[in-house]
């Protein structure tokens, strides 16, 4: 049996180490389009503060890790999958034939096509490769701007700040972080970032970007400077510009493929695509969500991880399914936790209940239908960090409890160790 992985990042590692696993005979190939080993973004952050070195973004130690797992790591990039001859094509020529594929390709950043984009200094901050570039130009009191106050947004926003850095947020929406809280604890939020030095600016967009060389009149020396022009019409001086204004799936080398492509890869219960012997995991994968039962992407390691081990057993012909994935977001911006579950923004006929307290920042939101609580969006309230995708995830009746987390929503944690104990009123 051959056993082909699109895709190096944890749900095509993952499912390489548990095919291995189910399977001590059957040749396992791993195929990468970066030229580093395998490793993890969530790491990117830490190295970018100097917290870690960048072997340690590496998802498995050792050079010869895969080797010794009889693991076959590839290079190159996929340029073609022919679902009838049950083979993929690579940009180098390179053909492999296989049994099972299991497409683990991820997404790449979108950067917007205005005048500059393509100007050194102007970059993403997606890859160990951007990474390094960031680094290279990073100064003391550097000043940056970022492009887009969605969740990649503040990931960098967080990690460069810490490093001494002037940032400048720029987000074209009503306010920042859209996709995982509501007006009023992203408020919370954005006079956190501002307390700390980090200007925010919404409802404005970046227009164009130009870079001009000024020379230092005491020393003599050049330095290339960027200026960012905003559709207000105002100006801002930078050092560099990241762009963190979305990402798209990494799915073009399926057309033709017969393989069914939404906003990512369709999958069943199984994993498995509209091809009998392909599979998809991780963020490329438009799989069962928990919260509505319908498809949807779900960009979380964690989620990844699991997407990898039941492909993987799946694959090798185990029967594995899964039961759907509870969006979740947690963020930690300068020492300020923030977090979303589950159908944080409500459902139509649905109740709430909030508690906030700006002064202190903290700013909790439970959200229900009918008996069960469905989602939360939470700030400052590290303690309801993992009771709160748990009480969801329950699906429980909450019966009593419900009345009394509408009149104090902060009693969750004493309404998920009763309710998982067995008793509700």
């Amino acid at each position: 049996m051959q056993h082909v992985i699109i895709g190096a990042g944890p749900a095509g590692v993952v499912a390489a180490e548990s095919i291995r696993k189910f399977d001590k005979s059957s040749t396992v190939t791993l195929i990468s389009n970066e030229s580093e080993r395998p490793y993890s973004r969530l790491e990117i952050p830490r190295f970018l503060q100097g917290k870690i070195d960048e072997k340690d973004t590496y998802l498995r130690c050792g050079q010869n890790y895969f080797a010794s797992q009889s693991i076959d790591v590839c290079k190159g990039s996929v340029v073609k999958v022919e679902s009838q001859n049950n083979a993929v094509n690579l940009a180098d020529g390179t053909r492999l034939e296989y049994d099972r594929l299991l497409i683990a390709t991820g997404s790449r950043p979108e950067k917007p096509k205005i005048p500059g984009s393509e100007l050194p200094g102007v970059v993403n901050c997606w890859t160990l490769e951007d990474a390094r570039k960031i680094i290279c130009n990073l100064g003391i009191n550097s000043r940056l701007v970022v492009v887009g106050g969605g969740f990649i947004g503040f990931v960098i926003i967080d990690a460069l700040a810490r490093t001494g850095a002037q940032i400048n947020l720029i987000e074209r929406g009503k306010h920042i972080l859209p996709h995982m809280m509501d007006d009023n604890s992203s408020s919370l939020i954005q006079s956190w970032c501002e307390a700390k030095g980090i200007t925010v600016q919404t409802r404005v967009d970046v227009k164009a970007i130009d870079r001009k060389r000024k020379t230092n009149k005491s020393t003599g020396s050049g330095l290339n400077q960027l200026t960012v022009l905003l559709n207000s019409g105002e100006s801002i001086a930078a050092d560099m510009v990241i762009f963190a204004t979305g990402t798209k799936m990494n799915t073009s080398f399926l057309e033709g493929s017969g393989i069914a492509v939404d906003h990512g890869v369709l999958v069943d219960e199984r994993l498995n695509t509209t091809q009998p012997n392909v599979f998809a995991a991780g963020d490329v994968c438009q799989g069962l969500g928990f919260s509505t039962g319908g498809r949807r992407v779900q960009a979380v390691q964690l989620t990844a991880s699991e997407h990898g081990r039941i492909a993987a057993a799946n694959m090798c012909g185990l029967k594995a399914k899964l039961s759907g994935s509870l969006t979740m977001n947690v963020l930690d911006t300068l020492g300020l936790v923030s977090s979303s579950f589950g159908t944080w923004n409500g459902v139509q006929g649905g109740e709430s209940a909030v508690d906030s307290l700006s002064s202190s920042y903290t700013y909790l939101n439970l959200q229900f239908d009918e008996e069960r609580l469905i989602g939360a969006s939470s700030i400052g309230n590290a303690e309801h960090l993992q009771l709160l995708p748990r009480l969801i995830h329950s699906n429980l009746p909450l019966k009593g409890w419900k009345k009394r987390l509408m009149q104090d929503p902060c009693r969750v944690g004493e309404a998920y160790h009763a309710l998982s104990q067995g008793a509700s009123q």
